[in-house]
């Protein structure tokens, strides 16, 4: 039989649409403020939210003959017209949901008004009195989920919520770098920012050493306008939780055209399936933005998106152009003596080289045409690899201090056990800050690799995936550039030393090594009948249109090589997998 459920019933689905968790709270709460033009604002967590929930701020606050009304279901001082929506809030929910999942208790005063007000809710009750109030606005939620213990059991833990609210209020801090933001957990300070530029956020959210390897970035075109910061190719990550997007101040998961635009700006600097880091702010006309009506309100649909997604690629490559991103290094010295043979790669003879990135080798009948970067740097790799397995790990003559995120603080105890496997060591140091204090060898006097290492186990990747990935991008930044000039005996070198690597067939990223073209296959394609036979013939003797002798061929093969061939534009290094 169709009813209509209680109200009760009722009451308790809309609280459950809007907050599941702590995060949810938070999340409500600091868009308050930042709606109300809060120029502080401070977070306050106990038990990772869920005993007490605290959002303070000084913006305008709520008249004290209002203040009833804005717990009141659907009662909203922000949106007229849905095709325009210039607020982060405009639902009218939140306040109305959180008295239903907990106490809330709501105190604020107008700078103009005198004496504030505080309303206290907890399901249908409501109590409400006048007193003397500093300007702005105070929230407090306690109690949370204690009449829906269904809920309750299923949170994840006072670290584990903790870690996430204020990673969600962290996000509002980076897209709103101008605000004064304090966060506290349990009475300790994590992330305190007075203010300033997204940079400075950054800073204060992800350390100082990301926050070196941003650039800032800031276009206008039309009615659209582009702020933010974004990361130099050599910090990219495999996943997209440090590329944040928001539209008109609204953090938003990212259009798929909009992301496709970014990656096209970075086009090659970039390895494939990694991604920048980095906080936009793309502004648009009010007008031309869906956002998605569901509590959320973290997706929106641009009605302009080509025309967006066109700007947001254009003042990302300029932005990128503006910035020197590689530099070339020296080339291998010759090897003392000939390379042992592994991998059953037969050790290949030097011919030349073409366009300055390919070296041209034979061995065994066939040709061999090898990419000098990518060989270089399964060298390197090798080698590195090498190195971490023979070398103890040692202590940092130098402390280096890392500013951790929540997300990751939490996950120090979880990984120590991996931690202990890489010979990484970290000690606390201080809120949000903790110091590396043993590292492997290999990476001692590579400082951002180290920070990379540990930043990937804190993200739960594996032990050998992590490795590889970081010895692999160490192993790219000395590798020989194309344009790079070779000597013969630098070239033969390498050669020996890519013949005695494990895995000679591809560069630590995937990519070939060398390519082989046998002499059947040449002569096939050229129509010739079968393979050339080398015969021995006296000096100097050399028919009209025969084929020279083999020696001949070897010493043409020599000058032509030492042409360099033809001139190579200049190119940029890739990122880590820059030629």
């Amino acid at each position: 039989m169709i009813r209509k459920l209680p109200e009760e019933l009722v009451r308790a689905i809309a609280a459950g649409e809007v907050v599941t968790r702590p995060e949810d709270a938070v999340k409500e709460l600091v868009e308050n403020a930042l709606d109300a033009g809060a120029g502080e604002l401070e977070v306050v967590l106990e038990d990772g939210g869920i005993r007490r929930i605290l959002v303070r701020d000084d913006g305008a606050g709520i008249p004290k003959e209002e203040l009833p009304l804005a717990l009141e279901r659907h009662a909203t001082s922000k949106l007229s017209r849905l095709d325009r929506i210039e607020s982060l809030g405009f639902r009218g929910e939140g306040l109305f949901a959180l008295r239903q999942a907990g106490r809330l208790r709501l105190t604020s005063r107008p700078r103009d008004q005198l004496g504030g007000a505080t309303v206290i809710a907890e399901g249908d009750r409501i109590e409400y009195f006048e007193h003397a109030a500093p300007a702005g606005t105070e929230a407090e939620l306690t109690r949370l989920f204690d009449r829906l213990p269904a809920r309750r059991a299923a949170l994840l833990g006072p670290e584990l919520e903790g870690r996430r609210a204020l990673a969600r209020a962290a996000r509002y801090l980076l897209h709103h770098p101008g605000v004064r933001f304090t966060l506290r957990l349990d009475g300790e300070v994590r992330i305190r920012h007075p203010g300033g530029d997204f940079l400075t956020a950054a800073q204060a959210v992800w350390g100082g050493l990301v926050a070196d390897r941003l650039f800032p970035l800031e276009a206008a075109s039309g009615p659209y306008r582009l702020r933010g910061v974004l990361s130099k190719p050599e910090l990219a990550r495999p996943r997209r939780d440090r590329l944040l997007l928001a539209v008109n101040g609204r953090p938003v998961e990212w259009p798929e055209p909009l992301y496709r635009a970014l990656l096209r700006a970075y086009r090659e600097l970039l390895p494939t399936g990694q991604n920048p880091v980095g906080v936009l702010n793309l502004e648009l006309p009010p007008e031309r933005v869906l956002v998605n009506t569901d509590p959320r309100k973290d997706r929106v649909e641009l009605l302009e998106a080509e025309a967006v997604a066109e700007f947001l690629a254009e003042a990302v490559a300029s932005a990128l152009a503006e910035h020197p991103l590689a530099a070339p290094l020296p080339a291998p010295e010759p090897a003392a003596g000939p390379a042992p043979v592994a991998g059953r790669l037969p050790r290949l003879r030097y011919l030349g080289r073409f366009r300055e990135l390919y070296l041209l080798a034979e061995a065994e009948g066939n040709l061999y045409v090898v990419d000098q970067h990518a060989a270089h740097e399964r060298v390197i790799f090798e080698e590195l690899l090498r190195r971490y397995r023979d070398e103890p790990p040692m202590e940092l003559s130098e402390p280096l201090i890392l500013a951790l995120a929540p997300e990751e603080e939490a996950a120090v105890a979880e990984r120590r056990e991996a931690f202990g496997e890489a010979g990484l060591e970290l000690e606390p140091f201080g809120a949000g800050r903790w110091r590396v204090r043993r590292v492997p060898g290999v990476l001692a006097l590579a400082p951002e690799a180290l920070v990379d290492a540990v930043r990937g186990l804190l993200r739960g990747e594996e032990l050998e995936a992590a490795l590889r990935r970081v010895l692999g991008r160490l192993a790219c930044l000395p590798a020989i550039k194309a344009g790079h000039p070779l000597s013969g005996a630098g070239a033969q070198a390498l050669l020996d030393a890519l013949a005695a690597c494990q895995v000679p067939w591809v560069c630590p990223h995937g990519r070939p090594t060398l390519l082989v073209l046998s002499e059947a296959e040449l002569a096939r394609r050229f129509g010739r009948r079968s393979v050339r036979q080398q015969v021995a013939r006296p000096s100097g003797e050399v028919g009209q249109g025969a084929d020279p002798p083999v020696a001949e061929a070897d010493e043409l093969a020599g000058e032509e090589a030492g042409v360099g061939g033809v001139e190579l534009e200049e190119e940029r290094a890739a990122g880590p997998e820059g030629d």
